[in-house]
Order: C-alpha cells, then sequence, then structure tokens
C-alpha cells in the first residue's frame, strides 16, 4: 500500500494554520536580533542574511558572540532559505570546519563532522535521541529559528558530548516580530513543498502569543525509485502576564516516509575504474517495493522564564520527545568477480527512543561598577530510553549496471535486540566576568552517568556508572580597535558502555582543547569576522585488543590541531559577503593496530568557501537580487586505515531572488554545473556519491 497523501491533502494541510490571521505588530521581542545586514526597516522582506548578535547555546546566557571565548558559527533561516537548504548537513556548507554531507544525498540523515567529530544535537538547550538510529534523524530546518555550531568540548554546560562539539538549535516560537509568510517550492525530483509561518496576538494586552509553523513535501530523492516525503506541524502558544515573566508551550510533530538507500556502491564504478564503465549516480542498489525508512518523531516541552528583580531570574527548559525509525533495505555487499553483479543483504530495524530532559537555571547579574558578574547555576536531568533491535538475511544479487528488480526477498528475523537505559544527573556553574576590557567565562560542572544495556537475545546485562568533572576557562580582552583576542581551555567527556577482556570497565572518553583567536565585530553588529587556532585532544578510544582480537583496548588517542577564519560582511547596504577557511590535521597518535599514525576518516586536511549576495535597493531594478557561492573540500581518506582516498572537489552555487510588493521571487541551484564527485569510500563495497544539482523555485508571500 502507498504511503504518499493524495496531491490535494498537501494542499490542505496547512490550510487551517494559515487561514484567518493578521499581523500584529508594536511589541519588541526580547533578544530579537538588530536589524538585518542591507535590510530597510521598513521592507517587508527583510533582508538576505541577518546579523550574528547574539548567542544563547554555548553559555546559556544571552551573550554577543564577540564575547564569547570560543568557536561558535551561526546559521538563520534567512541564510538558509538563500541557499534552499533542505538539511542540516546542507546549512554548514558555508562554515569553517565543519564537514556536511560526508555520505552524499540521503533522505534519512543529517552527517556532520565539527572538527573531526559526529557533534551531539541539541533543540531548545535539551538533548535530541542518541539511539543507533535516532541520533542521525533529520530535524526540519524550516522549523529552527537559529542554528549554532559551538566547536571544541561542551560538556562543562552539557554533561556527556563529543569533543567536536554540538549543534544547538532553536525552534520558532511566537513573537510579534516573526514573520507571517506563505512559501510554495517546486525543485529537482519532483519535489513539492508548502510551508507556512505565522502567529500573533490573543488578546488585546498581548499576554497571549501564539505562532503555527508547518510544512507538507512530497517528491522522489536523487536515487531512482525512492521518495522523500515530509511532514511537520510545530504550534506554540506563550503566557507573558507581565514583562518579568514567560511560559512558552512548545509541541513539535515531524513525519519523514523514504524508502531506498543513498550511496553504499562498490569503488570499482565509482572511486576506480570499472571494465563496464561508471556506476550512475542515481541508481539504486536496493529493492524498490520493499525498501522503506519510516520516521515519526513528536515532543511537547516548554521553556519558562521568570525575572524576579534585576538581579535574580530563573529559568527552566523541559521536554517529553518520542522517535521511532522503523526501517528495512537491501543493501550491498560488492561485486562479484564479472564486477557488475553486485551482492546484497536484507537489513530491517526498529529503533524506538523515549526522552525526558530537563534543565533548571538561576542566573545572577551583578554590577560593581567596573566589575561585572553574570553568574549561572544550573540542574539538569536527562532520562532516555532506547529500544533498538535489527537482522541480517541473504537477498538476490543484481546487475548494477542494469538492474531488474523483483526477485523474492527471504524473511530476516532480528538477530539483535537490546534496551537501554541512560541516565544523567548534573550539576554546573558558570561566572562571566566582565573587568573593564577582560572578560572571563569558567565554568565547571559535575556528571552522574548511569547506563544499564539489556541483550534480550543473549539474555546478558551491562550496568555501568560513571562521575565526571568537566570545566572551561576562556579570557579575552576588547581592544580600543574593536579586536577581541582570546584564550581558551575546555574538556568534555563521554561515557563507554564495556568493558575489557580482563573485565575492567571502559572508563569515559576525554576531551581537551586549547583555542586562541580574535573576533571582531562592526559596531551594530552587522558584521563579525573570526578567526583560531587550537589543538584537541581525544584520549581512551577504543583500540583492538591485540591478543584478545573480538576485544578493544582504551589506548586510544587522537590528535586535531587546526586554523579557522569564518567571516559574515555587510560590506555595503547592497552586498553582503560570507568567505570560511579550515585548515584540519587530524591523526590517530595512539593505537595497537594499524590505524596509528593515520588521517582521521572523513576529515579534509583543507576547505574553503566564499559566497555573496547583492540586492538593489532603489531604482528601477529595485527589488532584484543575486548572488552566488564556491565550495571547496579537500582530499581525505573515508576509512580509518587510509586505503581509499577520494579527491578533493570545487563546487559551485548560485541563486537570483525579485521582491515586488509582499512577494519574493526565488531560484536556486546548488551545485550548479552538476559536478559528479564520489565524497568517501569506507571500504571496496561501500562508496558514496556526492549530492547532485538540486534546483528550486519558490513564491513566498509575507503579511
Amino acid at each position: 500500500m502507498s504511503t504518499r497523501l493524495p496531491r490535494s491533502a498537501l494542499l490542505a494541510a496547512l490550510t487551517l494554520a494559515l487561514a484567518g490571521t493578521a499581523h500584529a505588530a508594536g511589541q519588541t521581542d526580547a533578544g530579537t536580533a538588530p536589524p538585518r545586514a542591507g535590510a530597510r526597516q521598513d521592507d517587508p522582506h527583510g533582508a538576505t542574511l541577518e546579523a550574528v548578535n547574539v548567542v544563547y547555546s554555548t553559555t546559556k546566557t544571552e551573550t554577543p558572540a564577540v564575547e564569547i571565548p570560543q568557536s561558535v558559527s551561526t546559521v538563520t533561516p534567512d541564510r538558509m532559505q538563500l541557499h534552499g537548504v533542505q538539511g542540516l548537513d546542507e546549512a554548514v556548507r558555508y562554515l569553517a570546519g565543519a564537514v556536511g554531507g560526508s555520505y552524499g544525498a540521503d533522505p534519512r540523515s543529517d552527517w556532520i563532522l565539527v572538527r573531526g567529530y559526529d557533534p551531539a544535537k541539541f533543540l531548545d538547550g535539551l538533548a535530541l535521541p542518541n539511539g543507533d538510529w535516532t541520533a542521525d534523524s533529520r530535524i526540519e530546518p524550516y522549523g529552527l529559528e537559529r542554528v549554532e555550531v559551538n566547536k571544541g568540548p561542551s560538556s562543562a554546560m552539557y554533561g556527556q558530548l563529543p569533543p567536536g562539539g554540538m549543534i544547538g538549535m532553536t525552534s520558532k516560537r511566537p513573537s510579534l516580530e516573526a514573520p507571517h509568510e506563505v512559501v510554495a517550492t517546486v525543485g529537482s525530483f519532483d519535489q513539492k513543498q508548502l510551508a507556512g509561518d505565522t502567529g500573533g496576538q490573543l488578546d488585546d494586552a498581548g499576554h497571549w502569543l501564539w505562532r503555527v509553523v508547518a510544512l507538507a513535501r512530497q517528491g522522489d530523492s536523487n536515487i531512482r525509485h525512492s521518495q522523500d516525503d515530509r511532514y511537520y506541524l510545530a504550534p506554540s502558544l506563550t503566557w507573558q502576564p507581565d514583562e518579568d515573566t514567560s511560559f512558552t508551550l512548545l509541541p513539535r510533530y515531524q513525519r519523514t516516509l523514504s524508502d531506498g538507500v543513498g550511496g553504499f556502491l562498490p569503488a570499482q564504478g565509482t572511486l576506480y575504474p570499472n571494465p563496464n564503465g561508471r556506476i550512475p549516480r542515481d541508481v539504486n542498489p536496493g529493492e524498490p517495493g520493499y525498501d522503506y525508512y519510516h520516521k515519526t518523531d513528536e515532543s511537547i516541552g516548554y521553556a519558562f522564564t521568570h525575572r524576579f528583580d534585576d538581579v535574580w531570574s530563573f529559568r527552566q527548559d523541559l521536554r517529553l520527545q518520542n522517535a521511532k525509525v522503523d526501517h528495512r533495505s537491501i543493501g550491498s555487499l560488492g561485486l562479484q568477480d564479472d564486477l557488475r553483479t553486485l551482492n546484497r543483504y536484507n537489513y530491517p530495524l526498529v529503533d524506538h527512543a523515549n526522552v525526558f530532559a530537563v534543565d533548571n537555571q538561576v542566573e545572577a547579574r551583578l554590577d560593581q561598577g567596573s566589575l561585572r558578574h553574570d553568574v549561572l547555576v544550573g540542574v539538569d536531568y536527562l532520562h532516555s530510553r532506547n529500544d533498538y533491535k535489527s537482522g541480517f538475511g541473504a537477498a538476490a544479487p543484481i546487475d548494477i549496471f542494469d538492474p531488474v528488480y523483483g526477485a523474492p526477498i527471504p524473511p530476516a528475523p532480528y538477530t539483535f535486540h537490546t534496551n537501554s537505559l541512560l541516565e544523567q544527573l548534573g550539576a554546573y556553574v558558570q561566572d562571566q566576568v566582565i573587568l573593564g576590557k577582560w572578560g572571563i567565562v569558567a565554568s565547571g560542572r559535575q556528571d552522574w552517568v548511569s547506563n544499564d544495556v539489556k541483550d534480550l537475545i543473549a539474555g546478558t546485562r551491562r550496568k555501568q556508572d560513571d562521575n565526571a568533572f568537566s570545566g572551561r576557562l576562556g579570557v579575552n580582552y576588547a581592544t580600543d580597535l574593536g579586536l577581541v583576542p582570546y584564550l581558551a581551555y575546555s574538556h568534555s567527556f563521554k561515557t563507554t558502555v564495556g568493558q575489557t577482556f580482563d573485565g575492567r570497565a571502559y572508563k569515559p572518553i576525554t576531551g581537551d582543547q586549547y583555542e586562541a583567536g580574535v573576533k571582531y565585530q562592526t559596531p551594530g553588529g552587522r558584521s563579525l569576522i573570526t578567526a583560531a587556532v587550537y589543538r584537541l585532544t581525544q584520549k581512551n578510544a577504543l583500540t583492538v585488543d591485540p591478543d584478545h582480537i573480538f576485544f578493544s583496548l582504551q589506548q586510544g588517542q587522537t590528535r586535531t590541531r587546526g586554523a579557522e577564519l569564518e567571516a559574515d560582511v555587510a560590506v555595503t547596504d547592497h552586498l553582503d559577503v560570507t568567505a570560511a577557511y579550515a585548515y584540519t590535521d587530524a591523526k590517530v597518535t595512539r593505537a595497537n593496530d594499524a590505524t596509528l599514525g593515520k588521517q582521521v576518516a572523513l576529515v579534509p586536511r583543507r576547505q574553503a568557501s566564499l559566497s555573496a549576495d547583492y540586492a538593489v535597493h532603489e531604482g528601477a531594478p529595485a527589488g532584484l537580487g543575486f548572488g552566488g557561492g564556491v565550495r571547496y573540500v579537500g582530499p581525505h581518506y573515508g576509512d580509518a586505515n587510509n586505503q581509499f582516498r577520494t579527491g578533493g572537489y570545487v563546487l559551485y552555487d548560485a541563486n537570483a531572488h525579485y521582491d515586488v510588493d509582499r512577494w519574493r521571487f526565488q531560484v536556486t541551484a546548488a551545485n550548479l554545473f552538476d559536478r559528479a564527485y564520489v565524497t568517501a569510500c569506507n571500504s571496496a563495497m561501500w562508496c558514496y556519491y556526492g549530492y547532485p544539482r538540486e534546483i528550486t523555485v519558490s513564491a513566498r508571500y509575507r503579511w
């Protein structure tokens, strides 16, 4: 039975949410960014790019980005719309130190690395599911107010995290300065999308505010016989009885319906020559009609704030989330001797995660003349239960150059089934000190983490408790020229469940980073330029036990040294430019196997990007705008043993837009010249093509 909705349902999905609304103006939302670069304040379209001004997740306080002694990159909704972004891995394309799309286009997941490591993902300050498959599920970009990429260890504020950093996302929520819009989009691969964002106040006094963000999308993916449908609904409601108190209810529902598996093609025919020719980029190695990927992600939570006086305030963020992935696919297992017959396997799985998270914060702002303190004390709790099961079975091979589908597929029983419970209790304190031109950020946190993993098939159980302290210390100095140099140290940890051959429990994997940099922000916050160098070391990584190859030892260590430059500049009232460069040297510096001395997989030594957008505000062509960008990703290895190296590639993007009255018409093209390239090869069996050319045409109406 088809899982697609009729087209009438697609067009009607937002009717209720978008009907009968009106724009109420005149009230300022606390924490709103200043006017965007290149925009007139009476322009209903806003501008192409927003200024990078306020950062929340890094410090959990409202702090200008220039004052934070750490590398942080921000992506706004306008930036994402300008580039036609459909996933987070596309949103980070123009950021330094972040690699997106490492496994090419995949409607199931966002594949991102930050400074060489998989980043943790947080939404509205709270952890998202971390299951085997729910952890990689996509969050709908249209529902986000802001995406922050915090680079380097962040455990001092959030507990156990990987050392590379975290991605903090902020949901759209009620605000009288939020846009009121409907956006219709069509694009490559028969994509059709309708999205809407609107809200207002429910009473004359403005104590009750509401907002509804919704999206419905149907279409195919870049792989033949594969769909990519998404549905998103996020109504929110704010009650603010006075200027000191606010309570925002944040429900969210997201449904993804897809099938097929991107990539997973053999090296001969993609990365290396094949006497039969090159394997087409859009070939489906799976089994149409059998493969499917269904994901449901629903949550409800709230954000509560209360300011007692000019000094003391309290915040609480809470969310209950339920995420489920039901997936089965026919995967590939390499070519036979004729180099065209592809061996395949049957892989069904179900991953179900339930997460309860709460974060309580007390903040005190103390002003003693030239000395100011912003002290934050918090306690958070995470309860995450994950049920994961998967199977493995045989599937008939196909001719990958001329596939014929429909062979019988034997059922594959579940051979792996675990039930895991993670509980984390953390207490933290942070002091942001301003003394004249000096700024200091000092953070410390103690965590108590419990992991309980049950193997329901083997009948075994592993329970592990870890306690850990994390810290961060950063110092900056605001010069008279506006330059803000800084130095920082940060430490992270992440629990590893398991034990060595002799029964010793694994210690948490730790990360330590030393970073030095400089930031410059123009008055008004319209431009921000940052530069940083860093050394990041991960310890206690697992390596193979040479005496017992089915066990691991914690003697692994990786070291990443890098330099990053990022600029977001309003050159004139008409022209906005972004530029980024990253040099990343990521190596395995301690191991018991052949990976010693190798480059960390999927991490290019060099990346660079440049984008620009020009908008005309006066004269006959007023409302016309156009821009584009160029992205370079250097050569890198896709496997730990550095046997499969993919070359670097340069991609070009372009866009054009025209504003008339309250309309914006826009065309975007990613990978404009449709370059065919291989992003990575994990092995001789699994290689991945990069994103093909994607063109979108949209019409947006704002009121």
